[in-house]
This record gives C-alpha cells, sequence and structure tokens, in this order.
C-alpha cells in the first residue's frame, strides 16, 4: 500500500464498507496561507479563541472567523482540532519525522 494512504473500514447494518482516503496537504501546502492566516492557526494551536486572537491582533472576531474559514480550506480541514492535528503532522513532517499508521 502506498505511504500516506489511510484506511477505514466500518459496517453499516450487514454491509463492511472500507474507505481509503490520499493526504493532499504537505508542507508546502503551508505556504499558501497568508502570514496573517499562519499567525491565526498558531494562535488557535496555543488555544485561543476568535475573540481572543481578534483582540491580541486588533481585528474584529468577524475578521478572525473569515481568515480560519480561508485556512480551513486551503489546508483542507473542517475543525479547529483538525488543524491542530494537521500543524502538527506538518511540523513533524519539515522535521524528517512520519507518522505512523
Amino acid at each position: 500500500m502506498q505511504e500516506g494512504l489511510r484506511v477505514a473500514q466500518f459496517r453499516v447494518g450487514g454491509d463492511e464498507f472500507v474507505v481509503v482516503s490520499e493526504p493532499i496537504v504537505g508542507a508546502a501546502d503551508l505556504a499558501a496561507l497568508t502570514e496573517a492566516e499562519r499567525e491565526v492557526a498558531q494562535l488557535v494551536a496555543d488555544g485561543s479563541s476568535n475573540q481572543a486572537i481578534a483582540a491580541k491582533r486588533g481585528a474584529r472576531p468577524r475578521t478572525v472567523a473569515n481568515q480560519l474559514a480561508a485556512i480551513f480550506r486551503k489546508l483542507a480541514v473542517s475543525s479547529r482540532s483538525e488543524l491542530v492535528a494537521r500543524l502538527v503532522d506538518l511540523q513533524a513532517e519539515r522535521r524528517g519525522y512520519q507518522r505512523r499508521p
């Protein structure tokens, strides 16, 4: 099997399903974020709320929410926790580590 693929198996009723997915984001994709988006992503990883990020950056919470939506889209994630996991993966990748499935 190709490295980096994820496999999930589950049953629904009497049927068994297997889902295979391939990560589409790599360390180079972090460069797709603007400097402001990278700062917002790091503050999210540090546990800050949108309101706290807005106060720290001198922005409105709605601006932070819009930046977070752009980050989610660019990094192909759908939640703050998924974003943090992706950032951890990207940092590990930069250091030459690979997560084992």
